[in-house]
């Protein structure tokens, strides 16, 4: 047992258990936790005597995070209070070879002490900024006996955001339109304060970049792919359920429900969907879905409302499928070709090997051939060493960017290059061995799914970061993400540009419950100017 010094309110016990075996001589050593809190651990080693690469601190059950190999020293965060966490951590060299695992390091974080008492009410809200579609509010910090953990911010009597600190935006209002905000402190104990006073505000004539917000259609499952046809009218995809509906002139219709679906409740089911280049003379609206043994997508014809399967032909079959990290997303490129993410199924070494389309973008023409121009002939495969990537969009220039899913720290806005190689499972970020991303997001802050451009601006739908980021294309790079109704409609999976110029969002915050008819999820249109 070995004891830190830590304040007299987080009681700490770390336990090392070391190894009776030998260990090899290119193990890791000297592994330690240097500080532990409720929610993070701070661990250092010894620096490798191999040319390392990088470092893996693992877990008994997967791999937890990836450190550059010029460091050694890492601060694991957004752990669980009260929680055991078993370390080790294992060395992989400058070929990519991955040493053996050192001894163990155990430590359990503290929990949060005992907790009845309510914050203080926040005090003294004002309105720091207003404008046509928007209003941003200051207010004085509550006090707490152990700590404020976050404010929910109330329009009338509907939550419309939840920030950690004493600010907040709330976003796609309606132009000249009044309001009444109060604010509400909770602690880690989930205790929540008495209302603010509230601060009366109104927005302004004009309209924003990021406009007003209304709701165009709602759920009762997991709204995942979504795409328009030429009238403006569109199809959006139910992941659990397997339906598409069409949504035109305000109205809701099934057009489908997808034979031949199976899910393992997971990741999985219908997922992305994408209508023909040519669709005013051929019909074809592509539909990407799981079945027992593989991932495939079909196109079918879209009639008079409604989608026939009967003759639906398929165009690529054999995608690896599993219960998770199963990309789904599809995208018609201006070359006509159809562009796919695959995700690499929880099993890293995939999105590596070129001879399984598993962690892959592909580049498939729409009747599912291989193109001749294609970066590895006779292969779909147009870019590999992607870990979950479910964002697909083109900018003005014809180039492809991806947003995709991090590990546990960092998410990915990538700009594709044919044949390129994106470094998973071997790093995550930039380590400069493979193609670098343009721009990294903490996972609690994105979690990226769908991406859509517009006039060359980023808009990302972030999935556990609750929030809609906008970032404007600057030649190979992108300008500060602006983050828009942050928890407003809860966790954000798909964003599409509509004919019109606008965007519409998809918002799946049951994800996990995989029970239909209970989430009653929202698909918002927005306004840019």
């Amino acid at each position: 047992m070995v004891s830190l010094s830590r304040p007299a309110s987080v009681a700490v016990s770390i336990v090392l258990l070391v190894s009776t075996a030998t260990p090899a001589t290119a193990t890791p050593d000297g592994l330690k936790v240097t500080a532990v809190s409720h929610t993070s651990v701070t661990l250092a080693w010894n620096a490798w005597a191999g040319d390392v690469f990088s470092y893996e601190l693992v877990l008994p059950d997967r791999v937890f995070r990836i450190v550059p190999g010029d460091r050694t020293s890492k601060t694991v965060d957004n752990l669980v209070p009260g929680t055991e966490y078993r370390w080790r951590i294992a060395a992989r060299d400058q070929d990519m070879r991955l040493s053996a695992l050192s001894d163990e390091v155990v430590v359990k974080t503290p929990q949060y002490p005992a907790d009845s008492e309510k914050p203080g009410a926040p005090s003294n809200p004002r309105v720091a900024k207003s404008s046509a579609n928007s209003i941003s509010l200051v207010w004085n910090a509550s006090t707490d006996n152990v700590g404020v953990a976050s404010y929910d911010v109330f329009d009338g009597d509907k939550k419309v955001t939840t920030v950690p600190g004493t600010a907040a935006a709330v976003n796609g209002l309606r132009a000249y339109s009044p309001h009444e905000f109060t604010v509400v402190a909770k602690d880690f104990a989930g205790n929540r304060s008495a209302a603010s006073d509230p601060v009366a505000a109104r927005t302004r004539v004009g309209a924003d970049p990021v406009g007003e917000a209304r709701t165009v259609a709602t759920s009762d499952d997991i709204p995942w792919g979504l795409t328009f046809l030429p009238d403006r009218s569109a199809l959006f995809s139910e992941r659990d359920t397997f339906r598409i509906y069409h949504v035109s002139g305000g109205r809701k219709t099934l057009a489908a429900t997808v034979p031949d679906t199976h899910s393992l409740r997971g990741e999985d089911g219908v997922l992305g969907l994408a209508v023909s280049p040519d669709f005013v003379r051929d019909r074809w609206v592509y539909v990407f879905h799981t079945r027992e043994n593989d991932g495939r997508i079909v196109r079918v014809k879209f009639v008079d409302g409604t989608l026939d399967f009967t003759r639906a032909e398929t165009v690529l079959a054999g995608i690896p499928r599993a219960k998770k990290h199963l990309g789904g997303r599809l995208r018609f490129g201006p070359d006509g070709k159809l562009y796919v993410s695959t995700g690499e199924l929880q099993r890293g070494e995939l999105a590596q090997d070129l001879s399984t389309l598993a962690g892959k973008i592909l580049r498939i023409n729409p009747d599912g051939s291989v193109p001749s121009d294609n970066p590895f002939p006779g292969s779909a495969i147009y870019s590999y060493g992607h870990r979950n990537p479910q964002g697909l969009a083109f900018d003005s220039r014809g180039r492809l960017w991806v947003a995709e899913f991090g590990h546990f720290e960092v998410d990915e806005i990538n700009l594709v290059k044919p044949g390129g190689n994106y470094g998973w499972p071997y790093c995550e970020g930039p380590c400069g061995r493979f193609v670098d991303p343009v721009r990294t997001f903490r996972t609690f802050d994105a979690s990226p799914a769908g991406i859509a451009i517009v006039d060359d601006v980023i808009y990302l739908a972030g999935a556990r970061g609750k929030r809609l980021h906008r970032m404007v294309i600057r030649g190979d790079a992108t300008s500060e993400p602006e983050p828009f109704f942050r928890d407003h409609y809860g966790r954000l999976r798909t964003v599409e540009a509509t004919p019109a110029g606008n965007i519409w969002l998809t918002s799946t915050g049951g994800d996990d419950l995989h029970e239909p008819g209970g989430d009653a999820n929202v698909i918002v249109e927005v306004r840019l100017r």
